[in-house]
């Protein structure tokens, strides 16, 4: 007889363990089934067209930025009036209904063709002066002194704006008057955020921030502190801070360096 080692006989039933597996199954059953009561991917395609469903902090001027829509033509295409009333879980078409009229072609996104033969240049090849940009009637000041890391890359997917490199916890300051209609992390890429509504055509946009100091409905000055400068990748602080900056007429994000003096 061996000590020290313990024996289970196989004919004996193991009625607690089974017991706890059943449980087990049952509770991850719920969890799948909760899971798909509640989208987690809040955008997805239904019958042709692209919909988006509100979550908690949300805002409509937010969800115009994620999908560079113009706010206005959102809550037309959705019925919506008042843009501060949004429900959890509300389904918001993304695109025109049909036989509704697209955006006209200065506010549609730039397609990867086009972007792609204008910006490959050969290094014979000289520059060609850009088109004269909209008048804008706002009167656009530096959200803060620093360098300029990243420049507007017209037709890019990702950046949409100039990347400003500055200490961390430097004053971040509205570029220009307006009401702040967003102020929180709730967009993905762009951390702590300030949206900045200046008139129904012009938004400026706030992202990387490390801290906020202004709240959702309220009105800012030109050059009053909004947020604090954070790190882009807040798992590395130690690269120093970015504010990444966009200004958006209708919708769509232009080179902020048109415009700024």
């Amino acid at each position: 007889m061996r000590t020290g080692t313990l024996y289970h006989c196989p004919c004996q039933p193991l009625r607690p363990t089974l017991r706890w597996l059943a449980v087990v199954i049952l509770l991850l059953g719920l969890m799948l089934l909760a899971g798909c009561a509640t989208p987690t991917d809040y955008r997805s395609w239904e019958g042709g067209q692209r919909v988006y469903y509100v979550k908690g902090g949300d805002t409509l001027y937010s969800i115009a930025v994620a999908n560079d829509l113009d706010w206005q033509r959102l809550a037309s295409w959705n019925g919506i009036s008042n843009p501060r009333q949004l429900k959890i879980g509300q389904r918001l078409r993304l695109s025109p209904p049909s036989g509704t009229a697209a955006a006209p072609a200065s506010a549609r996104p730039t397609t990867r063709a086009a972007a792609t033969k204008r910006t490959t240049t050969t290094p014979s090849q000289k520059s060609v002066p850009r088109a004269t940009p909209v008048a804008s009637p706002v009167n656009w000041k530096w959200p803060l002194r620093g360098k300029v890391l990243h420049r507007f890359p017209e037709g890019a997917a990702a950046q949409k704006g100039v990347i400003l490199g500055a200490e961390v916890d430097a004053a971040v300051v509205a570029a220009a008057a307006g009401k702040v209609v967003y102020s929180g992390d709730g967009l993905p890429g762009y951390g702590n955020l300030v949206i900045v509504k200046h008139n129904a055509e012009w938004l400026s946009a706030y992202a990387y921030n490390k801290s906020l100091s202004v709240s959702e409905g309220e009105q800012v000055s030109q050059g009053q502190t909004i947020a604090r400068v954070g790190p882009r990748d807040h798992r590395q602080p130690g690269k120093g801070g970015h504010l990444l900056f966009q200004i958006r007429r209708q919708g769509q994000p232009v080179d902020p360096e048109r415009y700024l003096p």
